[in-house]
């Protein structure tokens, strides 16, 4: 199972480095076979934000983006389709180099100049998703770094279950472990529930034909429910 530390550490408080909690860990019987760092070598990818965009005139597929990096408008050629003017998005600079090693050049594309890249997800290795740009949450400033304000840098605990360790199948679970191992308060989130005034029986109705096998068995409905994207920090972790 795979578990991010910055999400553990929402429910109990951790100093050690991850080398050191994979090793606490992997001594109480849950062997940390691995540890993946992510969001490494970003530095210098920063925010920008899109003034315009205008078709290339010379390829169907691409487009010109003037964008803002806080301290210059440049131009940018972009094959993604989901980037709209006014979107806050990552930028990486002449000079950047890419977690997988690619190094961004000025350059000219079908004779238009591109000065750096706006990035995908997967670009960064944040995610696997390459279906357009990543588009950053409004309210950020174009000049930051893009580490600074979105707390990418995390590591990734590969932790191998034993079957009679099932409790500690989640975050939750191994933040408990961690909590106990070192001698930790766990910190549970408080969970508000907004209930509705219909009677859950004018909604629904359940019948247990087996009274013995299933004594009890509860049911509720959650309507009003938007259908949409999930936003990015819940699939970074």
């Amino acid at each position: 199972m795979k578990v991010s530390l910055n999400w553990l550490k929402q429910f109990v408080h951790i100093d050690q480095p991850p080398s050191e909690v994979a090793e606490i860990l992997t001594m109480a019987g849950l062997e940390v076979e691995g540890i993946e760092y992510r969001g490494q070598g970003l530095d210098d990818v920063t925010v920008c934000q899109i003034l315009d965009i205008t078709p290339h005139p010379r390829a169907d597929r691409l487009s010109v983006c003037r964008v803002s990096t806080g301290s210059q408008e440049v131009s940018v050629v972009c094959g993604a389709t989901n980037i709209e003017k006014g979107h806050i998005v990552p930028l990486a600079l002449p000079g950047t180099k890419l977690p997988d090693g690619t190094s961004i050049k000025e350059s000219k594309i079908r004779g238009e100049a591109s000065y750096g890249m706006l990035l995908a997800e997967d670009e960064m290795g944040l995610t696997d998703d390459h279906s357009g740009i990543m588009i950053l949450p409004d309210g950020l400033t174009p000049g930051e770094s893009l580490p600074d304000v979105m707390d990418l840098e995390d590591c990734v605990l590969d932790v191998a279950l034993t079957p009679n360790r099932i409790d500690c199948g989640s975050v939750v679970g191994v933040a408990r472990e961690i909590g106990a191992l070192t001698n930790t308060t766990l910190i549970l989130p408080e969970i508000h529930l907004e209930t509705g005034d219909a009677p859950i029986e004018d909604l629904a109705s359940v019948t247990v034909l087996d009274a013995h096998g299933c004594p009890r068995y509860a049911a509720g409905i959650v309507d009003r429910v938007t259908i949409s994207p999930s936003p990015f920090w819940m699939r970074y972790r």
